[in-house]
């Protein structure tokens, strides 16, 4: 083990003896009344000496070579510190979200073990226009190895947005014209693209038109596959619900919660798909923060966390953007609540 503090972190000296790392309530350790011995391993700690070289340190100084030991366990513990000998190479463009993920699991390797279980993720997308186009982009951005979109219907003028398609795109399949993208988006290797049926898919994202995407849902429950609905509905956008087949409350039961609610609800799910707007809401500023929103809850589940809109609905409504959760329980006459 070669010990260094943290590299996302910042390092404040409040005085002679108390040093500040990190800033955010989540990241922060303050550790105080620190002595010479100390100060001199933190100042050692830049990946060139390994544990017992610091032991040594501390001993020469007159410490004991025990508090080399107390320090890194704070450290370690705190999530404070890496080990730079577990560290790997990485394409410079991930080395942003290598930081992310090693502050949020603060395992001493910084985050290389969670960034490579994503390349080994494929994720479908289904539905790219504004918002799922910018969602597959993310995805392959933040280093998921395969990112798959499925959507034949041509690109529109209207469909172009930044982060999403380019101005190139247009009169081409949304599909195929965001494999080419993604490709160039990507860290990993260039696998993504347009594909078939969903078998071998560890997640995929619903982002169709209003009202749509049950079918595909229906098909995924089927399948076992973990998804997620994210959409721009006038001037809301939903994200959610997350469905872990089996063990949360998947699209259907949002629907018959609402028909409990409004007993026309599956007249107006059914009207609202056949007789779509003809100029449809779509807003440039909501669509990104719903592709946001929508990629951090899919890396959440596939990190290993438990998301926000599983059991439950993230919405952001203009014109002032705050996003507010919904939870949404199984319904009891869903199937996907039968035991």
């Amino acid at each position: 083990m070669r010990p260094i503090l943290h590299p996302a972190l910042s390092r404040t000296w409040r005085d002679e003896s108390t040093l500040q790392i990190g800033v955010t309530p989540g990241s922060a350790l303050l550790i105080g009344d620190l002595g010479p011995v100390e100060i001199a391993i933190l100042n050692a700690m830049d990946g060139r000496y390994d544990l017992a070289a610091l032991r040594e340190l501390a001993a020469e100084l007159g410490g004991d070579r025990g508090a080399a030991d107390q320090l890194l366990d704070l450290l370690f513990s705190a999530g404070a510190a890496v080990d730079a000998a577990a560290r790997i190479q990485v394409h410079p463009r991930v080395v942003p979200d290598r930081s992310s993920l090693g502050l949020q699991n603060a395992e001493p390797d910084g985050g290389d073990a969670a960034l490579a279980a994503r390349r080994r993720y494929r994720v479908d997308v289904h539905g790219a226009g504004r918002v799922g186009a910018s969602i597959a982009r993310l995805l392959a951005a933040a280093g998921i190895g395969d990112v798959v979109v499925h959507d034949p219907a041509a690109t529109i003028e209207a469909d172009v947005t930044p982060g999403g398609h380019a101005e190139r795109a247009v009169g081409r399949a949304r599909g195929r014209a965001l494999g080419d993208v993604l490709r160039t988006d990507s860290p990993a290797d260039p696998r993504h693209g347009v594909s078939g049926p969903t078998g071998g898919t560890d997640f995929a994202v619903l982002a169709p038109a209003p009202g749509a995407g049950r079918e595909d849902a229906a098909e995924l429950m089927r399948h076992g596959t973990a998804h997620l609905l994210a959409e721009v509905v006038e001037v809301t956008g939903v994200v959610g619900p997350l469905v872990v087949p089996g063990r949360s409350s998947c699209l259907r039961c949002h629907d018959l919660h609402r028909t409990d609610m409004d007993g026309h609800w599956p007249l107006v799910l059914d009207q609202t798909v056949r007789r779509p707007p003809v100029e449809p809401a779509c807003d440039t500023a909501l669509a990104a923060v719903v592709a946001g929103l929508a990629t951090a809850q899919v890396l959440a589940h596939l990190d290993g966390f438990t998301p926000a809109t599983v059991d439950g609905t993230i919405e952001v409504s203009l014109p002032l953007g705050l996003p507010r959760r919904r939870s949404w329980a199984r319904h009891p006459g869903c199937g996907c609540a039968w035991a």
